[in-house]
């Protein structure tokens, strides 16, 4: 299946270096063979078990006031779902270990921006640095969304005149229709 849109490309290269994990780790144990189901699987075991210790982490790192997990968050989450960190150096140092090549290069997508309207502006000198950039200045500034009616006589005369006209020829041809 080939996909056009960049998140899905981006989706789909995520996945496949997750097979190529639990492939290699299938080989590892001594597996020489794998069905598709059994791969698909243990892929979407591993993503969803990847994806829980992400979102534990995150939860426990909210819960101390905090907006990134840290180590200790991740090494808590772990300990939580019952994963025995002691384990971790002597697997890291195994001898039998594979070690899989950089996937491609892919660039995250792309978000355009839908609307760019005047000059971006930067922090005043008494805001640190590290808080958000100021929104766009199209969020805040006022832009007029009507024009100003027009008073000059001669123009508003001809106007009603050039309205008076329309009306009158559309209620002719309306009474010539239903007449």
């Amino acid at each position: 299946k080939t996909s056009t849109s960049p998140t899905e490309n981006y989706q789909l290269a995520r996945r496949r270096t997750l097979q190529v994990v639990v492939s290699s780790l299938l080989t590892e144990c001594g597996f020489e063979s794998a069905e598709k189901a059994a791969m698909e699987t243990l892929t979407e075991m591993m993503q969803s078990y990847i994806t829980e210790v992400g979102r534990c982490a995150k939860a426990t790192c909210e819960h101390t006031a905090r907006s990134s997990p840290t180590l200790s968050d991740v090494v808590i989450t772990l300990v939580e779902m019952g994963f025995n960190v002691d384990t971790l150096p002597v697997y890291a140092k195994r001898s039998q270990r594979m070690v899989i090549t950089a996937p491609p290069i892919t660039n995250a997508p792309v978000v355009p921006k839908a609307l760019i309207a005047g000059q971006k502006r930067t922090h005043p000198t008494y805001i640190p640095s590290h808080f958000p950039e100021f929104p766009d200045p199209h969020t805040y500034i006022k832009t007029p969304t009507f024009r100003e009616p027009v008073s000059d006589y001669q123009v508003v005369r001809e106007k009603a005149a050039s309205q008076r006209r329309d009306v009158e020829r559309a209620l002719t041809r309306f009474m010539a229709k239903t007449g």
